[in-house]
């Protein structure tokens, strides 16, 4: 039953991947913070925000202004929040040579299949952190 669960669990986020990233220019990104060095900016798109079970599914965007590795300029992130406890897990992430996820995609990836490794979940302070910040908007 596990196996199941994993295998339609895969499939669908292969959709919404497919189907979202696709037609990334479509993303209607909010505003929701800044890093206090101003080195990034985190942005979210409020029509992707969705509950199944006791889960919360939305797409993010980062802006990347300092520091700037390997040409990623941008990156567009599908994530799975448990609300409760302030935990994310990313699911599906693309990085983009030009800001606001355009220009060619470098890196594409979907985090439970090609790095299962980093496919955990990772706490973060809603009132300490910029992507706590975003959890905020997306939870309360």
């Amino acid at each position: 039953m596990k196996n199941l669960f994993k295998k339609i669990f895969i499939v669908l986020v292969i959709s919404f991947y497919s189907a979202n990233i696709s037609y990334a220019a479509t993303f209607n990104w909010t505003y929701a913070s800044k890093a206090k060095d101003g080195s990034f900016e985190l942005h979210y798109d409020k029509k992707t925000v969705f509950q199944l079970g006791d889960k919360t599914f939305f797409w993010q965007m980062t802006n990347n202004f300092k520091e700037i590795n390997n040409n990623v300029y941008s990156t567009i992130i599908h994530n799975m929040v448990k609300c409760e406890t302030y935990e994310v897990k990313a699911l599906v992430y693309v990085d983009f040579e030009r800001p606001m996820g355009r220009g060619t995609p470098i890196t594409e990836a979907i985090v439970p299949v090609d790095y299962p490794d980093y496919h955990k979940w990772i706490y973060y302070d809603k009132n300490n952190t910029v992507q706590g910040q975003v959890l905020s908007e997306i939870c309360d």
